[in-house]
């Protein structure tokens, strides 16, 4: 390769070279995570602000989803995305609905702090195959 020539191992660099490296990072790293922060805060505020969207038919989507039962003081955007995605989970056919069922499970189930009897377990009742090993030389035998 052509920039193969160019790369010089961290051992052969000077300890200046590095510290220098590790200084543009650091601040790269920084900025990055400022920007991250700063997207995060940006969509809380707008998934915060009041729901007010129309249909495809002109219908306010509000009024639908207050006559699902959902207080018209608690439906924001997230709120609508939720919704969205359960109407997705509840109505689509094939990959999208197993996507947004697999979403759904994955919001109200957090894995990370939901403890062992909260998950899905699993069941393995099938027999080891020491089992079936034990199971032949009896039939052997016989």
């Amino acid at each position: 390769m052509a920039n193969e020539q160019n790369l010089i191992p961290w051992e052969q660099r000077s300890k200046e070279e590095h510290r220098e490296y590790s200084r543009q990072g650091g601040i790269r790293s920084g900025e990055v995570r400022r920007q991250r922060k700063a997207m995060k805060e940006q969509m809380n505020l707008l998934l915060s602000l009041p729901f007010n969207l129309k249909d495809r038919s002109g219908r306010e989507v509000k009024k639908m989803l207050a006559e699902l039962g959902i207080d018209e003081d608690e439906i924001d955007n997230q709120m609508a995305m939720i919704i969205s995605l359960w109407k997705t989970a509840c109505t689509a056919n094939g990959k999208n609905q197993v996507a947004a069922f697999q979403e759904i499970r994955k919001v109200v189930q957090d894995e990370n702090t939901a403890t062992d009897d909260e998950k899905v377990q699993i069941i393995n009742d099938l027999p080891t195959d020491d089992f079936l090993e034990d199971e032949e030389v009896d039939n052997e035998t016989s």
